[in-house]
């Protein structure tokens, strides 16, 4: 029995690697569940044992990725109180590009959610589970930012939740263009200068 679960885990993974590869390739309303079954290397049968459609593959993706990276925001922001909440957010960032970087199939998987997948139809749902994604990291930001300001830190004249909402898009654009030019670009090389001069902007 043990074999058979390790088995099952090891083909489920294979199955969501396979799609993230066809994701990337052909876009997400491009892909079939047989091309993802063929890069699998096992039946559709297989596939569709595992998932019901493409959108949940896609939902397992977003669970993979993003939803760490929110967690690790949590931790940083709200709970390791030792470091100064400017500091905390900026190497938040610094490590949002750093994975990126660093794995390819963060990279990648980002990549799919950014450029490959059309939020119509059936994945309308995935654009409400990110746009809920993206307030809980706002959130995140703004409490931090709060800290920063009973701390004196923040700049004069600068609210919490503007320094949030300027953070999150600035993030959001970040990622963006670093995918596009890739980290060898002069934008890429730039990336982390940009990220310190961004939270330093939000000093006193």
């Amino acid at each position: 029995m043990r074999r058979t679960k390790e088995d099952a885990a090891r083909t489920r993974a294979a199955i969501v690697d396979a799609a993230l590869c066809c994701f990337d390739r052909h876009g997400i309303t491009g892909s079939t569940m047989a091309h993802i079954a063929e890069e699998a290397k096992c039946t559709k049968g297989a596939v569709y044992h595992y998932f019901g459609d493409k959108r949940d593959i896609l939902q397992e993706l977003r669970d993979q990725v993003s939803v760490p990276m929110l967690d690790e925001a949590d931790c940083e922001f709200l709970q390791e109180r030792e470091m100064p909440a400017l500091e905390r957010i900026e190497r938040y960032l610094l490590g949002i590009l750093q994975a990126v970087d660093a794995d390819v199939r963060t990279r990648q998987a980002i990549t799919v959610m950014q450029f490959r997948c059309e939020y119509v139809d059936g994945l309308q749902d995935e654009l409400q589970a990110a746009a809920k994604n993206q307030q809980r990291l706002m959130r995140a930001f703004e409490a931090a930012y709060r800290e920063a300001q009973r701390a004196g830190q923040l700049a004069a004249g600068l609210s919490p939740q503007a320094a949030a909402i300027e953070t999150t898009m600035f993030l959001s654009g970040l990622l963006r263009l670093t995918l596009i030019h890739g980290k060898e670009s002069v934008l890429g090389k730039n990336a982390r200068a940009a990220v310190r001069g961004h939270v330093a902007s939000k000093r006193r």
